[in-house]
């Protein structure tokens, strides 16, 4: 009995990882940015479906497609990046990726905050890049920090209630940083130390651009 319990809380806690992978937090973000009760939800649809569009293929769909490729060709051995020399080849990927979307909303109409999140994001993998040269923090936690910090920032500088966005993010973190734990793909100081570097980076990114 012990052993099937044991053996379906490891299978859920690699079905959070997977749905809560970082690569899926932009869209989580929009998700987020869409649902509030600002005038943001109340963009035409057209507008809402192109940027989605451009998220999910340049942020999702081009870095699942490099990764499956590297994987075929060797040069990373799981689409998870434990490798240190893995992860930096992917965040680099990424960097460019969100650079790019950053750049395509600057070019697009659409409201400040869509490209201040882009911007923001590209910040916070350029950091963690650095910071994953020297040490391995848990690129999960950074996403749900940098999650968090988007709904808080989104409550305080439109004066808007947020709490059901923050209880589902803070809902979903907790199950997320304690399966990273539980699988043992990351020590308690690395899920952490992600959490509050993505939670802190994010913050400083967004209030320098939106100030």
């Amino acid at each position: 009995m012990n052993a099937v319990a044991g053996s379906r809380l490891k299978r859920a806690a690699e079905i959070l990882s997977v749905v809560f992978h970082p690569i899926f937090i932009p869209l989580y973000g929009l998700i987020i940015i869409y649902s509030a009760n600002t005038l943001h939800s109340f963009l035409p649809l057209q507008l809402k479906r192109m940027i989605f569009i451009l998220v999910m293929a340049n942020n999702v769909l081009l870095p699942m497609a490099l990764a499956t490729v590297l994987y075929a060709r060797g040069a990373i051995n799981t689409f998870n990046a434990r490798d240190r020399n893995e992860r930096v080849l992917l965040l680099t990927f990424s960097l460019v990726m969100y650079s790019l979307t950053a750049f395509l909303l600057f070019r697009m109409q659409v409201p400040g905050l869509f490209r201040a999140f882009f911007i923001a994001i590209a910040v916070v993998t350029l950091i963690t890049l650095l910071i994953t040269v020297l040490y391995r923090i848990s690129l999960h936690a950074s996403g749900i920090g940098g999650l968090l910090v988007l709904v808080l920032f989104m409550a305080g500088l439109y004066h808007i209630s947020m709490v059901w966005q923050a209880v589902a993010v803070l809902l979903a973190g907790s199950a997320v940083l304690s399966s990273r734990i539980y699988l043992g793909d990351h020590s308690p100081s690395e899920v952490w130390s992600g959490f509050f570097a993505g939670a802190a980076i994010m913050g400083l990114s967004l209030f320098l651009i939106l100030k």
